[in-house]
């Protein structure tokens, strides 16, 4: 059965980023996935000390939630990184825990993780058009496939203020469910939003 674990970046349990996340997590549990979603804004993450403890031994130094989330992430199929627009970059809570992912790249830059994981950048804005955002979130993926995920999709809803305008928008639905259905495939990723 595969496993998605999603990490919802977003300070409103029940925001536009939380619905979003989870109409992905559908479209995952409807293939047969089993997920978790974490709300990192009520978890204990601190920053990155810069200590290279993780290339040293292997493992983060600080012992915080992350502790939690090292071993789910690991054993994921799949990832879903959710985070509203905060002066056009990822929220505080999420880039906490994206800094966080460095033990995962081992001394000479070769990745930790699995081969062919993937991950789903969801992301939120109360502005119309998507288009403004999309090259800072285009990095992030590239960071994220430097790291050792497999592919990586990104999906951007805008005009999101409340659920309520998320629930509105049958294509970004329909997107979401199927980046949900991706997630929890097996086989060679292909990815039309994956980052050269």
């Amino acid at each position: 059965m595969p496993k998605i674990v999603a990490l919802n970046g977003s300070p409103r349990r029940q925001g536009s980023t939380a619905a979003l996340v989870e109409e992905i997590v559908k479209g995952a549990v409807l293939q047969g996935a089993e997920a978790d979603i974490y709300d990192l804004n009520g978890m204990n993450i601190r920053g990155c000390q810069s200590c290279y403890t993780c290339k040293s031994e292997g493992r983060c130094a600080v012992q915080d939630d992350m502790q939690e989330l090292y071993g789910q992430i690991a054993a994921a199929d799949g990832l879903i990184l959710g985070t509203p627009v905060y002066m056009w970059q990822m929220s505080a809570q999420l880039k906490l825990a994206v800094d966080r992912l460095l033990p995962f790249l081992k001394p000479g830059y070769v990745s930790a993780l699995a081969p062919g994981k993937k991950v789903v950048l969801a992301v939120t804005q109360g502005r119309e058009g998507t288009a403004m955002f999309r090259p800072y979130f285009e990095q992030v993926a590239k960071n994220l496939l430097f790291l050792g995920f497999g592919a990586c999709e990104i999906l951007i809803a805008g005009g999101t203020r409340q659920p309520a305008d998320l629930l509105k928008q049958a294509e970004v639905l329909a997107e979401a469910r199927r980046l949900g259905e991706w997630l929890a495939e097996s086989g060679p990723e292909d990815a039309a939003d994956s980052p050269e």
